[in-house]
């Protein structure tokens, strides 16, 4: 490397570093400020999750005097029409960052909630099913898109080295603060109604959104920071073997859409299969077995803890080894394939407690992976999205996640009104999992003896530093602060 590119680098970076000290805090990197505020966005949007609307669904039903039918076909397509806002929203957290797009998506969700509570039942049976779809459509929009995608999204901006271990933290805090308010949400709903859970939600979005439109920074960069905490370079010139080693991150052609429709796919027949089952577990399991079962208890409490667990074993994972070993992100999309096929699959098997509880662990260690690489991005960087087109691609994913659950009712419901009994769906739901597992372990054979993987990215998984809009900065970056990097 030239003198004159190096020197302006070093300006570049030094500069930065005295520009944003305010930013700063003395005993840690700033970005875990950052978690700690999309760990707080994440958790205070239970309220329009389907695990936590179950506890107001027999209400609504009651009230608005509509069968299981009717509001479940409603919630179904308010749903989908959910996802295809998603890539629109996507492309916003890009355009605008962080600090505009969670402030607004809490006001927003704020304002869905108020209208939530004060919503009676009108006279008119049509105007009843419009009102079902619009609420549902926005309080699906806000809670199960924007409030997943936008956090994600900024997570990828401030981490890429410590990418997984951030994520990881996000969602493991996030499966803890849905354990605490969850049963919160169902307290109030049993004691004061589910109008007032409504309004608590509301109210507590409400105080969020200052607070994060004061913490919260589009990127490091803004900040006078680095991803992962850097903050100046040497001055000295990197010596040969440094920069043949930094020549390899050069970013390689990004991905286009078409290029990761598998993880695409794989993320619909996920929300197909386990929003389905989510929906109707209990007649699942009864079906099953005849003995008597708290799911809650031996299914979703094991699903939790494993989820939990594994989470941050797969972020460590990646981060450890996905910049070295390029197929690391393939292998454990195939085997997810495969656990989540199997997994499907036992679900018609439960024949005990132990094999529900098997089960819950089964279902958890899926999560993770999936939690890991697909909703909050580490497939897709690791492909060679860039950060500054996360938001985009994550936009994408989650429509596909809407759909997919969305759909999973529906199909499941309608093979057991045909056919009396969820069996025969659930095996044939299991079939594409398993064959998108044959199809990564595919891909991640040709990885290792170096042959194009075709029908994903043509040049690969690339190193998290590729996929960062300041690349070339971190060809420099990267190799001087080896060590420093190694000491954290």
């Amino acid at each position: 490397m030239a003198g004159k590119p190096l020197a302006a680098v070093v300006a570049k970076a030094t500069s930065r570093s005295g520009a944003g000290a305010i930013e700063r805090l003395n005993c840690i990197f700033y970005g875990w400020v950052i978690v700690g505020v999309c760990i707080l966005c994440k958790i205070f949007k239970v309220q329009g999750q389907n695990n936590v609307m179950s506890y107001t669904v027999p209400h609504l039903l009651q009230e608005f005097r509509l069968s299981h039918a009717e509001l479940g076909g409603l919630f179904s397509v308010a749903t989908i029409l959910a996802g295809f806002v998603q890539p629109l929203l996507g492309r916003a957290i890009d355009h605008f960052g962080a600090r505009i797009c969670i402030p607004v998506m809490q006001v927003s969700f704020c304002g869905a909630l108020l209208v939530f509570a004060s919503w009676t039942c009108p006279t008119q049976r049509l105007a009843l099913y419009f009102e079902v779809v619009l609420i549902f459509f926005f309080l699906r929009t806000l809670s199960l898109g924007a409030a997943e995608t936008f956090p994600n999204a900024c997570v990828q901006q401030w981490f890429q080295r410590r990418r997984g271990r951030a994520v990881a933290v996000v969602f493991t805090f996030q499966w803890l603060g849905n354990a605490f308010v969850g049963p919160c949400v169902s307290g109030i709903v049993a004691r004061h109604g589910w109008q007032t859970a409504a309004l608590a939600g509301s109210f507590a979005n409400l105080l969020l959104a200052p607070i994060s439109a004061t913490l919260l920074r589009r990127s490091p960069e803004v900040c006078g920071l680095l991803p992962d905490g850097w903050t100046a370079v040497s001055v000295e010139e990197p010596d040969a073997s440094s920069m043949k080693g930094a020549s390899e991150a050069l970013p390689a052609e990004a991905p286009e859409l078409r290029d990761l429709w598998p993880l695409f796919a794989f993320t619909f027949f996920y929300a197909v299969m386990f929003g389905g089952s989510d929906f109707y577990m209990v007649e699942m399991v009864a079906e099953a077995w005849n003995g008597d079962l708290d799911v809650s208890i031996l299914i979703f409490g094991p699903m939790a803890l494993t989820a939990a667990l594994s989470t941050p074993l797969v972020g460590e994972l990646m981060d450890a080894r996905s910049s070295s070993q390029k197929r690391v992100p393939i292998v454990l999309l195939s085997v997810a394939g495969f656990v989540t096929a199997i997994a499907t699959t036992w679900l018609t098997c439960i024949s005990s407690r132990a094999s529900a509880v098997l089960y819950g662990v089964i279902r958890g260690s899926t999560t993770g992976v999936f939690q890991s690489l697909l909703s909050a991005g580490l497939a897709f960087t690791a492909l060679g999205v860039r950060r500054e087109e996360i938001g985009r691609v994550l936009g994408f994913n989650q429509l596909s996640t809407l759909v997919g659950t969305g759909v999973g009712p529906f199909w499941y419901g309608t093979f057991r009104d045909v056919f009396g009994a969820f069996h025969l769906g659930l095996l044939l739901s299991a079939l594409p999992p398993l064959m998108l597992g044959f199809f990564f372990a595919a891909k991640a054979l040709a990885s290792e003896h170096g042959l194009p993987a075709k029908g994903m990215h043509a040049h690969g998984w690339q190193s998290p530093e590729a996929t960062s809009p300041n690349s070339k900065e971190h060809v420099v970056l990267g190799v001087v602060t080896e060590e420093e990097a190694r000491a954290h």
